[in-house]
């Protein structure tokens, strides 16, 4: 297995990736990869399956093909590779986009290599009345010859290879047609297969809901995660009816169990603090956890525990004497050659570890950052510390490399990007909208996705004139309010409206109404203590100084 898995990388990375549009008459007559089916013509709710075939090679021994198809009128259940051939299971399906990745590998290096082969076999459902076309857009293939590539290294031959015509499919309402049982039509009706992906939903069966949640109990005694989202897909696409209400019940349970555990992705330790997570294993997931939700959704068993669910990684670490709040998750960038921060990382001190929300394979480390400034040493303790931690969670920049201009004050804008990078924000926004809402923020301000992201949560909402003013000072109670509104959308904050505490600011009639409550709430919580002799100055400005305990302050609440 890992020979092979290793000649397949070779196939990925070898060679010039071939794009072919329209083929002419010549080169149709040379080697090509072309689409085949039984049938152009199927009824909504039908199977039905698609070949991948390589035409006049002589020794193809691994291809790559990537193909389009409409999303809205098809959906991707399954792909098979062809007699002799394998993909191991690494091909890679977005639902979303309708753009489908298969890699194939020939099993036997050797033998008697066939000029016309099977290469796969691509099942589809139709889901929508309409004209639907499946296209090869990509193809690499190689054969089995080693050669000596542009870098000296020895490599798999590339063949230049055509591509056949895009397949269109006409997908007409149940019952418009009546094919005769057997008669081949791809469809599913009748085709005798068996398997519960050929099925059509014109004979539904009142058990098969029922049969459904008895196939669970197989699926959550599969202790492999991968497997058992793959034998839930599977079952997904066999039912033929929505479940009903009690039934779908037990499958969300189950749905949930599996995909919480195919979420948490394995890594490999490699030295201190640092991991590798392999390409593989993201895309698989990746691919089986879209399927899964979309699957889901269609039937209506989506919930929003469901719909959170990320791939993530958990990295553990010795603190070796580091300070644990100027810890962080860094990912090497081959390309710049550099390590880079990850803000999607939440820190768990107590269990010495960081769970990472992964977006991307690679090569991961836990390291602490330290950078101090020329000009913080004669401020206050508390503050220098908190603008050093800031500082190491990339919440906070200096002026310049050596300045952090402690006293200068903090703009509204400049604000809000501090509370979305502290917070992560933009993670629990689940339906982006396009603009920002104010007339005096637009595209193209630095600002502008942090304050359209803040107004969409409701943490912030401008003035009565329709404005933002990003530019002006933000005020210490405006800050308190953006803050307490941000910890609530986190539910890190009891609903309703606090009462003054026991003891109120000397100034608390100076506050204002629409402030009144976030500031007591925030002083009872102990986020907040005042300016001293026990004063809040609701009105006056922050220094960068001050801003930067303030966000420490909160969170460390929001731990």
């Amino acid at each position: 297995m890992k020979k092979m898995m290793f000649a397949l990388c070779l196939i990925l990375f070898s060679g010039t990736l071939f794009t072919f549009g329209s083929m002419d008459a010549k080169a149709a007559e040379g080697p090509r990869v072309t689409l085949g089916s039984s049938s152009n013509s199927v009824q909504v709710g039908d199977t039905f399956k698609v070949q991948v075939s390589g035409g006049n090679f002589n020794d193809l021994f691994g291809i790559e093909v990537s193909l389009t198809y409409d999303p809205q009128a098809l959906r991707m259940l399954d792909v098979k590779a062809g007699d002799g051939y394998d993909t191991f299971g690494a091909y890679t399906n977005d639902a979303n986009e309708g753009k489908l990745y298969i890699p194939v590998l020939r099993k036997q290096l050797q033998g008697n290599p066939q000029a016309s082969v099977r290469l796969a076999e691509i099942t589809f459902k139709a889901l929508q009345e309409k004209q639907a076309a499946v296209e090869i857009r990509h193809v690499k293939v190689v054969t089995s010859e080693r050669v000596a590539n542009g870098q000296g290294y020895k490599d798999l031959k590339v063949l230049t290879s055509g591509v056949g015509e895009a397949i269109t499919f006409k997908i007409s309402k149940q019952d418009d047609r009546n094919p005769s049982p057997g008669s081949g039509s791809g469809s599913g009706s009748g085709s005798g297969s068996g398997s519960m992906s050929g099925q059509t939903g014109t004979n539904n069966s009142p058990s098969s809901s029922k049969e459904s949640v008895l196939n669970m109990d197989a699926v959550l005694k599969e202790k492999d995660p991968v497997r058992a989202a793959e034998m839930l897909q599977t079952l997904l696409n066999g039912l033929k009816s929505e479940p009903a209400s009690a039934d779908k019940e037990v499958m969300q349970k189950a749905a949930l169990s599996i995909l919480e555990k195919l979420s948490s992705i394995p890594v490999n330790k490699e030295g201190a603090d640092t991991y590798v997570i392999a390409p593989e294993d993201v895309s698989k997931r990746n691919a089986l956890l879209a399927g899964l939700k979309a699957s889901l959704s269609q039937w209506k068993m989506s919930t929003a525990e469901i719909n959170k669910i990320e791939l993530n990684a958990v990295m553990e670490y010795a603190l070796g004497g580091r300070d644990a709040n100027k810890l962080a998750v860094y990912r090497y960038n081959a390309n710049t050659s550099a390590w880079e921060y990850v803000r999607e990382a939440d820190h768990e001190a107590q269990a010495g570890e960081f769970v990472v929300v992964v977006k991307q394979a690679g090569t991961y480390r836990v390291m602490e950052y330290t950078k101090s400034y020329g000009d913080i040493s004669g401020i206050y303790p508390e503050a220098r510390y908190a603008i050093e931690v800031l500082t190491a969670k990339h919440i906070v920049k200096g002026a310049s490399e050596t300045l952090f201009s402690p006293g200068k004050s903090v703009t509204r804008g400049e604000f809000s990007s501090m509370i979305m990078r502290a917070l992560s924000l933009d993670r629990i926004v689940t339906d982006r909208k396009e603009e920002a809402a104010y007339s005096d923020v637009r595209k193209g301000d630095w600002y502008y996705e942090d304050v359209k992201t803040m107004h969409q949560l409701q943490i912030i909402k401008g003035y009565d004139d329709g404005t933002f003013r990003p530019n002006d000072p933000v005020t210490r109670e405006q800050m308190v309010v953006m803050m307490m509104n941000a910890l609530q959308a986190q539910g890190q904050v009891p609903d309703g409206n606090a009462q003054a505490s026991a003891k109120p600011f000397a100034d608390q009639q100076a506050i204002s109404s629409w402030a009144t409550s976030s500031v007591n709430l925030a002083k009872e919580m102990k986020i907040i203590s005042g300016t001293g002799e026990n004063l809040f100055m609701p009105k006056q400005s922050s220094n960068r100084a001050d801003t930067a305990v303030f966000i420490w302050k909160m969170l460390q609440h929001s731990k």
